[in-house]
């Protein structure tokens, strides 16, 4: 227990970090972001970039920015956000464009899995359990509440950096095939390995997929080609080679994989 809230407040004070030292590349988003708080509407960071500030550090630099709010309606963001309104998500959120950082925002209460699972109550800490990735399962509030900070949910977040292993949150998900290729691009990045679970899971999309549809995936999802057909086809062998045998399934991390999920930190320097 007293780990965890180590852990939870290295968190806490990593997004503060990034949040306030205002170098000259983050001062649009934290002023964009500011839109936010200035109307009180109370919003967390999610997902993948809280992951990253709490792997990296405050001078990371996510690949996207994840942002829920507790507010009525998209509506709201679009007339919030409509200078840096790029596009409606396939989930039904905003994608924006803030200088070159990549933000996705949407209501709490739009969120695939709330609306369609109804798992537990439909608030932030619920939120938490929505996740494919057990590495993506932590959120952070944007701003602090009271005088008792921001606050810092999560479901196996913290347990599965200290495991350094992938395993399955919720696998109930409209987008399997892009789980399964987020799950060996993520693997790879952070050399961790796999739950037996969650090989099962990637196995069974890979067999079921044609491997060239991976390409178009990962061109819609990351703009680029991460792992190509080959490499997606000699990893599946080597995780159903492992299958039975060990309960933890490793991939050859030693091959390089070019993609960047978060960009190398740059100076702070206002």
């Amino acid at each position: 227990m007293a780990d965890a809230h180590l852990k939870a407040n290295k968190l806490r004070e990593n997004v503060s970090r990034f949040l306030t030292r205002k170098s000259k590349l983050r001062v649009p988003l934290i002023d964009a972001l500011s839109r936010l708080t200035n109307r009180k509407m109370q919003a967390v960071i999610f997902g993948g970039a809280a992951r990253d500030l709490m792997l990296r550090g405050p001078g990371a630099e996510p690949r996207d920015v994840d942002i829920v709010v507790d507010c009525t309606s998209v509506q709201d963001l679009r007339t919030l956000f409509s200078d840096v309104l790029v596009r409606t998500t396939r989930f039904g959120g905003l994608s924006l464009n803030v200088r070159g950082w990549t933000v996705d925002i949407w209501p709490l209460l739009e969120t695939w899995a709330l609306k369609e699972q109804q798992i537990g109550s439909r608030d932030f800490e619920t939120l938490t359990r929505t996740t494919f990735l057990n590495v993506e399962a932590v959120i952070v509030d944007l701003t602090p509440v009271g005088n008792r900070g921001r606050r810092v949910f999560s479901s196996g977040f913290f347990e599965a950096l200290q495991a350094r292993t992938l395993d399955i949150n919720l696998a109930e998900n409209p987008f399997p095939e892009l789980c399964a290729i987020r799950t060996l691009v993520t693997a790879a990045k952070l050399k961790f390995q796999l739950s037996e679970k969650l090989a099962k899971y990637v196995l069974q999309q890979v067999g079921a997929t044609p491997l060239e549809q991976f390409i178009q995936i990962q061109m819609n999802h990351y703009g680029a080609t991460v792992l190509d057909v080959d490499t997606i086809y000699r990893w599946s062998k080597i995780i159903q080679c492992q299958i039975g045998t060990q309960s933890l399934i490793r991939l050859p991390f030693q091959e390089a994989v070019q993609f960047q999920l978060w960009q190398e930190p740059r100076s702070l320097a206002a």
